[in-house]
């Protein structure tokens, strides 16, 4: 059986900070380095004023680290009596290869994530993988921190790793909260720690292969100011091949809407790239555009349609976004894989740009009279007219001219206009 990769020494730059945000207050801080996960301590007990060079030891460490070989004996999984070491809760979620519950340590006093993987529904090597990736790539701080440590339960039911709880909500949960959407900043400054970490699994050629809003993780549901993701089942090497095994979902690219179950497929960074383009659609709008992206889907044959430009009409569940935000959702989801954008393409726009248009102002008659300025439009009234209306009113000093009796009828006919079309949507 192959090994899972090894990964290069170019891990993470020198200048990276490893420690994640919540590390920040010193009572957490403190907090975190005792948990135990299982009989091992993940970093060893320090000072704070060690707490420099700790961090600097712990990223060289996982630069050159070689990834545990995934048949490896059973003497690297230690066995562990969850009574004796944890309290176990309640069950945060389920998925495809097993469940994670919320627990206590009992030493530390800190609740954490216990990820269990039931046997035999699960291989050794799956379970090993996934640890791997996710250990690897806990340091970042918009990724969820997992525990050193691959643990199986004292009767052999299953094998389990230790996370960092989240106690606040997942992306897919606020936006529940919402109705219509999450404002503007708020999707900026969620999208801007989620394309962070993306943009880090692809500097290492990683695909994450399963990004959805439920795998996005809101630690304070007021500031957005700590959003990691989740889940690395899936995730695998650019350009590794993979038996299709999964159901079709919303945040499935054509490609795998496409692909029969146990089809072999090629994994790419594209396949990030269209989940990142749905949940920048659902973050906003507070649904998603299609229900499979098929053309046998009318939403998703709209869209398609017109990104070909075999319909000039955009479809109207498009409209609210700005120029740059459709930019951005027709460069992410594009048909064509190789055509979509990178995620620092992405993060420009995200960024610095304006991702909804300004709210229209239904104008009205009575309030365009009101707000109305001869100077700002240069509009000559007809004096006569006016008078025969209004009675005797201050002599306009400006003359009359055949320019200003045009554009006086075409805004008497452009307010007749407007009039009667305010009167129809209502």
């Amino acid at each position: 059986m192959e090994c899972v990769y090894i990964f290069e020494d170019s891990f993470i730059d020198e200048n990276f900070d490893a420690q994640p945000e919540l590390d920040k207050n010193p009572e957490d801080r403190e907090k975190q380095r005792k948990i135990i996960a299982a009989p091992s301590v993940r970093r060893a007990k320090s000072s704070i004023d060690n707490e420099t060079k700790q961090l600097q030891e712990a990223r060289k460490k996982r630069r050159n680290t070689v990834f545990i070989k995934s048949n490896l004996g059973m003497d690297l999984i230690k066995k562990v009596d969850l009574e004796e070491v944890y309290d176990v809760f309640k069950q945060l979620g389920t998925g495809r290869f097993g469940y994670v519950q919320l627990a206590e340590h009992k030493q530390s006093k800190l609740k954490i994530a216990l990820k269990f993987f039931p046997r035999p529904q699960i291989k050794q090597a799956d379970f090993v993988r996934e640890y791997n990736y996710s250990y690897f790539l806990s340091p970042h701080p918009n990724i969820i921190d997992t525990y050193e440590g691959m643990y199986q339960t004292h009767d052999e039911s299953a094998f389990f790793f230790v996370q960092e709880f989240c106690p606040s909500a997942s992306l897919r949960e606020a936006v529940e909260r919402s109705p219509g959407g999450l404002t503007e900043d708020v999707t900026r400054v969620i999208f801007t720690k989620v394309l962070s970490a993306m943009e880090f699994m692809h500097s290492e050629n990683l695909v994450h292969r399963n990004l959805k809003a439920e795998n996005i993780l809101i630690f304070d549901i007021e500031r957005y100011t700590r959003v990691k993701i989740t889940d690395f089942g899936l995730t695998r090497k650019v350009d590794s091949t993979v038996k299709y095994l999964e159901y079709v979902n919303c945040y499935h690219a054509p490609e795998l809407c496409e692909t029969v179950v146990n089809e072999v497929l090629t994994v790419n960074k594209s396949l990030d790239i269209w989940s990142l383009g749905i949940i920048f659609y659902y973050c906003l709008k507070g649904k998603f555009p299609w229900q499979k992206a098929s053309i046998m889907c009318k939403p998703y044959w709209e869209w398609e349609q017109w990104l070909k430009r075999k319909s000039p009409q955009l479809p109207k569940r498009w409209d609210p976004f700005s120029e740059k935000s459709l930019k951005l959702l027709k460069r992410c989801l594009n048909p064509k894989a190789k055509d979509r954008w990178t995620v620092k393409e992405m993060r420009k726009i995200i960024t610095k740009e304006r991702l909804l248009k300004e709210a229209k102002v239904k104008p009205s008659v009575s309030k365009a009279k009101h707000t109305f300025s001869f100077d700002d439009h240069f509009v000559y009234l007809d004096e006569e007219n006016t008078v025969k209306n209004y009675g005797t009113i201050p002599k306009i000093t400006k003359k009359k001219s055949a320019l200003g009796n045009w554009i006086n009828n075409t805004w008497a006919t452009m307010s007749e206009i407007s009039e009667q079309v305010v009167s129809a949507q209502d």
